[in-house]
Order: structure tokens, then C-alpha cells, then sequence
């Protein structure tokens, strides 16, 4: 046998044992050099890589700075998944029985081209239960409880922890599990980003978005929807229209071009 065979063979073992492991999640480098040195003895230097190999070959793929998630033939996997961090913290709130659901940002890491160091999370409470979301989380992130962007700002700059945005609402949908379906995240992460609430740029938000509505199965129905009731529908009708995406026609009529329609359209500009 081989040099070359015996390379390929433990690499497929490898991929097997990612595979099972993390299934359709995120996983860090740093995770799978735990795994793959318990389960095969690698070193450090032999997981990156192996990771590298199975990027490369399209068995993973590389989602951010250090984040892989296991590649699926024809395209993008299309079930929501969440960082190795906030699935732990969707764990611990069902366990609670807490009502609420991971939004925005942190249900769409799979499609941003670089995932940052540190990571602004959305969770949406019911009224009167984001106080308990906050109790839950404050001793693995930083909480805040209802900011203003003001306040958001000022937490980025005096911590190194990733940041939890906890907002109450009257009622959640759209929702499953305490995580939003991708077409609430999407929605969730425009109204967000173009209304200053949470300091994330309108551009980098367009590259998601866009990335999201050409590679994931979307249920446009749903997507109108959730747009309706923040008030966006129209202006997803035009982001939609303008980037020539395959869509039913009501999608594409009844447009609203803004300044916040054009500031995620610059996304556009830039190639992507």
C-alpha cells in the first residue's frame, strides 16, 4: 500500500469521525483537535492539516477564522446551526423552560465569509422572561438586557467575551426549538443591522443575506411574512428584485427602495 493510499485512508476515518461528531454543526479547529487526538493519537499540526485536505476537497467547509462544519453534495447545508457556544446556550435555556429563540447573526454563521472573533448573539424573550434568559447566560457571556446601541458599543469595548443581545417581545414565531428558521434569522438580521440597533454593518449584512437567499432553500411565503411584521417586506421585495435572484413573481413587485435598501446593496457592488 501506498503512502499516498494511507493518507487518503485516514483521512476518510477522520471525516467519519467529524462527521459523527458534530453532524451539521460549527465546530472549531480546536475541537477537532481534541477529538481527533482522542480518537486517533493526531497531533496538533496533523489535524490542521488534515482539516486543510478536507476543505480543499470540499468534505468540510470553512466557515469563518477557525470554523469548519461538514460540506454537503449540491450545496449548503440548510438547517440552522449554531456556534459550539450558543448551542450549549440553547440547551440551557430549554432545560429552564425559558420561552425564547436565537435570532439573526448567530443562526446564520454558515454563510458568512468570515466568522469575527467575537460574536454579537440575538435572542428574542418573551415580555417579562428576557431577565431570566440574562440570569441563564451571564456567567458564559456577556448580557445585555434591551439596549440601545449606545450600550452595545460600550460593552464591545470593555470585554473580550462574546456578547448576548437579549430583546423581549410580546409573542416569538418563526421559531423552532428556541431557534429561528433562516428566514426569521435573515429578516431578524437586516432589522438589526440597517436600524442601528446592533453595530453590524449594513454590507457585511448584505453579503449573508444574499449568500443565504442564492444557496439555501428558501420558503419565500415565510420570508414576506416575517418581513410584513417588521415592517421590511418591501424592502426584502427589492433586495430580492435588484440581486436577480430566482424568486416568485410577488416577490418581486410592491418594491421599497431606502437608504437602508442601498447600504445592503453595496454588497452587490463589491462582488459578491
Amino acid at each position: 500500500m501506498s503512502l499516498l493510499t494511507i493518507v487518503v485512508e485516514w483521512e476518510k476515518k477522520a471525516f467519519k469521525i467529524l462527521k459523527d461528531g458534530f453532524g451539521g454543526e460549527v465546530f472549531r479547529a480546536s475541537e477537532a483537535v481534541r477529538l481527533l487526538g482522542k480518537e486517533f493519537g493526531f497531533r496538533r499540526g496533523t489535524t490542521y492539516r488534515v482539516l486543510k485536505d478536507l476543505a480543499d476537497s470540499g468534505l468540510l467547509v470553512r466557515v469563518g477564522f477557525g470554523a469548519y462544519m461538514v460540506g454537503v453534495s449540491g450545496g449548503w447545508v440548510i438547517t440552522p446551526s449554531l456556534t459550539p457556544d450558543m448551542e450549549n446556550a440553547r440547551r440551557l435555556l430549554l432545560d429552564r423552560g425559558v420561552e425564547f429563540m436565537i435570532t439573526g447573526p448567530s443562526v446564520l454563521v454558515k454563510y458568512m465569509h468570515m466568522l469575527p472573533r467575537r460574536m454579537i448573539h440575538l435572542i428574542y424573550a418573551l415580555k417579562g422572561g428576557g431577565e431570566h434568559v440574562a440570569d441563564v447566560l451571564e456567567g458564559e457571556f456577556d448580557v445585555l438586557l434591551n439596549p440601545v446601541l449606545g450600550e452595545v458599543d460600550v460593552a464591545l469595548k470593555i470585554s473580550d467575551r462574546d456578547l448576548v443581545v437579549v430583546r423581549e417581545f410580546s409573542s416569538l414565531y418563526g421559531g423552532r426549538d428556541g431557534v429561528a428558521s433562516i428566514e426569521r434569522a435573515l429578516v431578524d438580521l437586516y432589522f438589526e443591522s440597517t436600524r442601528g440597533r446592533i453595530p453590524f454593518p449594513s454590507d457585511e449584512a448584505g453579503r449573508i443575506i444574499l449568500t443565504a437567499l442564492r444557496n439555501a432553500r428558501i420558503n419565500f411565503s415565510r420570508l414576506n411574512k416575517s418581513a410584513a411584521r417588521r415592517g421590511v417586506d418591501g424592502e426584502f421585495r427589492a433586495l430580492i428584485r435588484a440581486s436577480g435572484i430566482e424568486a416568485p413573481a410577488r416577490m418581486k413587485c410592491d418594491v421599497k427602495v431606502n437608504r437602508h435598501v442601498e447600504a445592503v446593496l453595496a454588497a452587490l457592488v463589491r462582488g459578491i
